[in-house]
């Protein structure tokens, strides 16, 4: 969900904006998270009732143990400990509908990732300075 959300995002060509999609997060991340002030994850949920959910996330109180695969909250505090930088962070969270391996997005995935770009879309010319 993540690198379909990356891929459409782009083709918005929104100023001030830079995509990025991993498969899943790393340490090296931490270090593109510290280089701008507001971040959002996106990813695939499961038990959504609405297609999204929009919040704010902070980093770990410890440092995580260092991980081929870190949470968006690990990679903030990550950020946070080695770079000094807390951006304001938020998870998109887009409705699943289908979690089989090698399955693409579904329509209706298409359509609640529709949705929550177009919300992202208006929170981003919000904060852009």
């Amino acid at each position: 969900m993540g690198a379909a959300a990356a891929e459409r995002l782009k083709g918005r060509r929104l100023r001030g904006v830079t995509c990025d999609a991993n498969y899943q997060l790393n340490v090296e991340d931490a270090l593109a998270c510290a280089e701008h002030d507001t971040v959002v994850f996106v990813d695939a949920a499961r038990g959504l009732r609405k297609p999204f959910r929009f919040t704010r996330i902070e980093p770990d109180a410890a440092m995580p143990a260092m991980s081929h695969a870190l949470g968006p909250a690990a990679v903030l505090a990550i950020a946070a400990e080695l770079y000094g930088k807390r951006p304001d962070a938020r998870l998109l969270a887009v409705r699943g509908h289908s979690f089989a391996v090698g399955e693409g997005l579904t329509a209706a995935a298409a359509r609640d990732l529709e949705l929550a770009l177009e919300f992202l879309e208006a929170f981003l010319k919000e904060v852009r300075p």
